[in-house]
């Protein structure tokens, strides 16, 4: 069965995820080193949890005030979190060619950062019609129950989808579940990828 629907990877693929600008700009704001920042958020075990759903954008938002110190607006807050994605040209164009297929934006990521995408990076979130965040699928990559999930939300079935990632454990768990999966290689290749008989993607996208 050829893909129907497309799923891309949020960080890594569609954005170059910068931790450290996140880190050092959060410090800033808060008056605290951005190893103070890793070590309350990520080393602390918050943002795995908040990937998983446990907390929305608002619980997020209040944690962060709460250990960090942060007293700027919501908006500032958002505008810092989501400045770690740099979107890549290369790979926004490649997502254009099945704009008028069913895709998704597949990604393990927090309610905040789902909360602040239409206004922080409206040209990511404009080319997608599903967001399909672990926080509100309950579970990540490369668990069985994201894939499901984010299928579900396309209303389609494995053997319908064309994932792809950054992460081999995810790209491999992709193809045990019946995806067709690639590893992600940058823009260019991903473009080539989407346009290649042999996947059946071109007459896909033609047809």
């Amino acid at each position: 069965m050829k893909p129907r629907v497309f799923l891309f990877d949020l960080g890594g693929v569609v954005c170059r995820f910068h931790r450290e600008r996140r880190l050092e700009l959060l410090g800033a704001a808060c008056g605290v080193s951005a190893r103070r920042v890793e070590s309350e958020l990520y080393e602390s075990g918050l943002i795995a949890a908040w990937d998983r759903g446990e907390g929305d954008a608002d619980d997020v938002e209040r944690e962060i005030r709460r250990r960090l110190g942060f007293s700027g607006t919501a908006g500032e807050l958002r505008r810092i979190w989501c400045g770690a994605f740099e979107p890549d040209p290369e790979v926004l164009a490649a997502a254009d060619l099945v704009r008028d297929r069913p895709t998704a934006l597949f990604t393990d990521n927090d309610a905040l950062l789902r909360a602040g995408l239409p206004e922080r990076l409206p040209g990511v979130d404009e080319r997608f019609d599903v967001l399909a965040f672990s926080c509100g699928l309950g579970a990540t990559k490369p668990a069985e129950e994201a894939f499901a999930g984010a299928l579900g939300l396309l209303g389609a079935t494995a053997g319908e989808a064309f994932f792809v990632d950054d992460r081999e454990a995810n790209v491999r768990a992709a193809r045990e579940l019946g995806l067709t999966a690639v590893l992600f290689e940058g823009g260019a290749a991903l473009r080539r990828t989407l346009e290649r008989p042999a996947h059946g993607l071109s007459a896909l996208l033609t047809g």
